[in-house]
C-alpha cells in the first residue's frame, strides 16, 4: 500500500515540476515577445517613408486584429483600434513624427492564466521629434494584456498604470 502512495506522490511532484516548467517556458516566450517588439520599435536615424511603413506593418503583426488601451488613469478615455490597418496608420504617423526613439523596459512582471496573460513593467521612452531641438523623456507603468493565439503570444491592449514623471514632479 506504501508503494502505491509513494507513486501517486511522485506523479503528482512530477505534474507540478512539469506544470511549473511549461509555465516558465511560456514566461520565456511573452518576454522574448516583448523584447523583439521593444527593439524593432526603436528608432536610431530618421527612417524614410518606405522604412516608416515596412517596421509599422512587422509591429502591427505583434499585435491581435482588435486592440484597446486604457488611459483613464491620465484623466483621458479607453481607445479602441479595430484592425491591424488601422493600428499600422497609428504607429506610421507616430514614427513619421520621430527622429530618434530608444526604449527600455524594467521591472517586469508577467502573470500567465489558460491562453492569457498579464504583464506589468515600467517602459521608458527617450526620443526627439524631427525638425525640433532637444529630446523628450517619457516614463510610464503600465499593464500590457496578451493573448494566445495559435501558440503566439498577441498584445491584446494595455493600460497605463501612472505617468512615473507625474510622481516625480
Amino acid at each position: 500500500m506504501h508503494k502505491r502512495h509513494l507513486l501517486i506522490a511522485l506523479a503528482a511532484v512530477a505534474a507540478l515540476v512539469v506544470l511549473f516548467l511549461l509555465q516558465g517556458n511560456e514566461e520565456d516566450r511573452i518576454l522574448e515577445q516583448l523584447e523583439d517588439l521593444r527593439e524593432l520599435a526603436e528608432i536610431n536615424a530618421p527612417e524614410s517613408n518606405v522604412e516608416v511603413l515596412v517596421k509599422s506593418r512587422l509591429l502591427s503583426e505583434f499585435f491581435e486584429e482588435s486592440t484597446f488601451y486604457d488611459f483613464t488613469s491620465s484623466g483621458h478615455r479607453i481607445y479602441e483600434v479595430p484592425s491591424r490597418q488601422e493600428l499600422v496608420q497609428h504607429i506610421a504617423r507616430i514614427r513619421a513624427r520621430l527622429a530618434s526613439l530608444e526604449i527600455t523596459l524594467q521591472d517586469i512582471q508577467v502573470s500567465i492564466g489558460d491562453d492569457t496573460a498579464r504583464v506589468t513593467l515600467r517602459g521608458t521612452g527617450l526620443g526627439s521629434i524631427r525638425g525640433e531641438d532637444g529630446q523628450f523623456l517619457e516614463i510610464h507603468s503600465i499593464e500590457v494584456l496578451l493573448e494566445k493565439q495559435d501558440d503566439t503570444w498577441l498584445v491584446a491592449g494595455g493600460r497605463q498604470i501612472r505617468n512615473e514623471r507625474e510622481q516625480q514632479e
